[in-house]
């Protein structure tokens, strides 16, 4: 498939629960006129260590393997089921990246494959409600950071909730008011700018707000060394152990219990802080 074929393919974002993300899959397939269809899924993978741990490499590896494998059937389903809606789906259409935070990931793989068109849940189906907004914190980083060139649809319980349109000129929005759940671009994308035009103007910037992701959901201070935790929230490295080394074996965010304690870095995330605190060297923490 040629460069220039990318804009006609339509990515949707799937979990590895397919009961999770099905009904995102069929509004897809109902709603736009798919030309190609590829699935996109980021897996955080268990890793344990030897020397903490009472298992041996071989054994490890074998853990992984499974893991790995269980991942792979899990978006198998999503392939079946859009055969039996008359999709074609390939294995090569099957896209698993490994390693990031959920939505770290995504953003990765829409800058890797030059992603235009991208389907995602919004929040979990039960936490639908008439007139929502996005609730998931892996959608809200996505429509912050991913490319201005990819077109996003964010989806819960089947419905559509928002739409980010995609610009090619990334000077320029080609968003027009939408109707109903239907709504502007991503307005958090231009805070950078607004910045960029106060330096320009020759205005201090003497407290500026770094955005919400960049925070630790913990201390509330900028991360400089973010892990992503088994409950797939990103922390400060040394906030989420001193929480875990507490004897907490429960998530901060959520309150439900860890799967395991392994932090997995999150370079994407570091890289953006870094790069941020470049541009806004008057910030404090």
């Amino acid at each position: 498939m040629g460069e220039t074929l990318y804009s006609d393919v339509t990515y949707v974002a799937v979990n590895q629960d397919f009961r999770e993300s099905k009904q995102t899959l069929s509004w897809a397939l109902k709603t736009l006129p798919v030309k190609k269809l590829c699935l996109l899924h980021v897996r955080i993978p268990f890793s344990l260590n030897p020397s903490s741990c009472e298992l041996d490499e071989s054994e490890i590896n074998a853990i992984q393997e499974s893991e790995l494998k269980t991942s792979k059937d899990s978006l198998y389903k999503y392939r079946d089921f859009c055969t039996n809606k008359g999709v074609q789906v390939n294995e090569e259409d099957v896209l698993l990246i490994s390693g990031y935070g959920v939505g770290e990931g995504i953003v990765e793989l829409i800058n890797q494959k030059n992603i235009k068109k991208l389907v995602m849940g919004a929040a979990a189906d039960p936490h639908y409600s008439r007139g929502m907004s996005i609730t998931s914190r892996k959608a809200e980083y996505v429509s912050r950071h991913a490319p201005t060139g990819c077109k996003m649809w964010f989806i819960c319980k089947g419905k559509l909730i928002k739409t980010r349109e995609g610009s090619f000129d990334l000077g320029t929005s080609t968003q027009k008011p939408n109707k109903g759940n239907e709504t502007n671009p991503d307005k958090e994308h231009s805070r950078q700018e607004q910045d960029d035009v106060k330096k320009s103007n020759g205005q201090a910037d003497s407290t500026p707000k770094p955005p919400e992701d960049f925070l630790c959901p913990i201390s509330k201070d900028i991360m400089r060394d973010p892990h992503v935790a088994a409950d797939g929230f990103t922390y400060e490295a040394e906030e989420i152990r001193t929480w875990l080394n507490g004897g907490h074996d429960t998530s901060p965010m959520t309150r439900a219990k860890f799967a395991h304690q392994h932090l997995t870095p999150n370079y994407t995330l570091r890289s953006l802080i870094k790069e941020w605190l470049q541009h806004h060297p008057n910030y404090r923490y």
